[in-house]
Order: C-alpha cells, then structure tokens, then sequence
C-alpha cells in the first residue's frame, strides 16, 4: 500500500508544480514522504523480528551444548563413582541435547530461508 500513497504521492506533488498550485505540491510531497515514512517503520520491524528469532535460536542452541556439557559431566561422575544408573543419565542427557540442538539449528536454518 506504500508504494500506491507514494506514487500517488509523488504524481500529485508534479501536477501540483506543472500547474502551479503550490498547495496540491506540498500535500503530495506530505504523501510521498509519509509513505517513505511507513516503508521504513515496516522495514525496521521485520528487521527487529529477524533480529530476535536469530537471538531465540542462539540462546536455545547454547542451553542445548551446555544441557549437554552437563550429561558429559554426569556421565563421568557416574563412572567415577561407579553408578551405571548416573552414567546412563548422563548417555540419556547427552542424546536428548543433542536431539534439541539438531531441532534449534533445523529452525534456525529454516527461518533464515523464509527470511531471503
């Protein structure tokens, strides 16, 4: 709809100077600017959004690595202390992380393909 009010816009404020009316140049000049106005506003929220998808999938990725640093630790606790249920929470630990980080970079990627 922007590209319409500033053509529009644009026209008025040309058949305003080719005829000499001052007052119908100035109103289509307010229209083309405006329109430029709300072009921006629109450009700068879908920059914002992309910004803070971008921001919400590195900060799932890096609780995912440090979910699964967490498993890698429990599970050599687990053999430290000799407690095959702690090692196999640890394995379990691991795999769900890995499986959230393999789904966080999947969205990721798909966003950023929607997004050019």
């Amino acid at each position: 709809m922007e590209y319409v009010n500033r053509a529009t816009g644009a026209a008025k404020e040309a058949i305003g100077q080719a005829i000499g009316n001052d007052k119908m140049a100035q109103e289509g000049h307010a229209k083309k600017a405006q329109a430029v106005g709300e072009q921006q506003i629109q450009q700068n929220e879908a920059n914002a959004k992309h910004a803070s998808e971008q921001a919400k999938a590195a900060a799932q990725q890096a609780g995912d690595k440090a979910s699964n640093l967490g498993g890698q630790a429990k599970e050599r606790v687990g053999e430290m202390f000799g407690s095959q249920q702690m090692q196999g929470e640890g394995r379990a630990q691991q795999a769900s992380a890995q499986g959230e980080d393999l789904l966080h970079g999947q969205q990721k990627s798909m966003h950023e393909s929607m997004r050019k």
